[in-house]
């Protein structure tokens, strides 16, 4: 679900470099040039699922301590995201957008997330 009129790069909303935009049929995604956390818009976690090894090659480094500053949507430009967390696996998060519902994971945050397919759904419900 590609839109052509998405923007070729955002800055990160955590180091502020720029993320540029990777295509893939399904939908896009944005890849930071600093810190290599990822940016998906509206429904690529879902659609780009079954690629997280291909789209997400940085090493997951594990546990982090909580952002000192919330972080704002790259594409909203500030809206603050909220932080989601499952309490069973308090080490994996992502930052999500309450207006555009666009997330934003840490280097190998998405392929961790895309690893327990019950992740997103103890977080939102059965789709």
């Amino acid at each position: 679900m590609q839109d052509a009129a998405r923007p070729q790069a955002f800055a990160c909303p955590k180091c502020d470099a720029q993320m540029r935009i990777q295509r893939h049929p399904e939908n896009d995604a944005y890849r930071c040039e600093g810190c290599h956390g990822l940016w998906l818009p509206l429904m690529a976690s879902e659609q780009l699922e079954e690629r997280a090894e291909q789209i997400d090659t940085a090493r997951y480094a594990g546990t982090s301590a909580p952002e000192p500053r919330t972080l704002a949507c790259p594409q909203c430009a500030h809206v603050p995201l909220i932080r989601m967390v499952d309490a069973g696996y308090p080490d994996i998060h992502f930052e999500s957008c309450k207006t555009c519902y666009g997330r934003y994971y840490d280097a190998g945050e998405f392929r961790e997330v895309s690893e327990d397919p019950s992740f997103l759904e103890r977080l939102f419900g059965p789709g």
